[in-house]
């Protein structure tokens, strides 16, 4: 990887990492349509005019299509994220689908990251207890396990 694309990840994951508490804050507030907002407009920003494609795909799809291991993590962030506002809007199963997502994105990180992807890692260890692993197909179940 170039170093200048080293650097476009780099400022990429910053900006999440803002957003994302941005986001958290706004949930805690109880704000749900300006938090959601938000993780459209981060989406958007960071993915541009792939966003609606990545919703469209499965997460192996999804992964293939942004290649990049930390950029696969950042999407499955947001997507966790979504999750949360949905679960507090009431709206359960549609928390649940996303949350699962959320999951598998991380562990498409994981497993494409060539040093180890810490917050892949993280993420999807905080996601493995909100979602029926024994449901998800063998390859995710295996990358579970390995994280333990």
């Amino acid at each position: 990887m170039s170093l200048r694309q080293r650097d476009f990840i780099l400022r990429m994951i910053e900006q999440l990492a803002e957003a994302i508490g941005r986001i958290a804050g706004l949930r805690r507030a109880g704000q749900l349509a300006e938090a959601e907002q938000l993780v459209r407009a981060t989406a958007d920003g960071l993915f541009g005019p792939i966003r609606d494609m990545l919703d469209r795909l499965d997460a192996a799809g999804a992964a293939t299509l942004l290649g990049d291991h930390e950029k696969i993590g950042a999407y499955a962030a947001l997507c966790a994220e979504q999750a949360a506002i949905l679960e507090l809007r009431g709206r359960g199963a549609e928390a649940l689908s996303e949350r699962r997502r959320a999951l598998l994105l991380h562990l498409e990180a994981v497993s494409r990251a060539p040093e180890g992807n810490t917050r892949a890692q993280e993420g999807a260890r905080a996601l493995l207890e909100q979602v029926d692993v024994a449901r998800l197909p063998e390859r995710y179940r295996a990358l579970a396990a390995r994280l333990g």
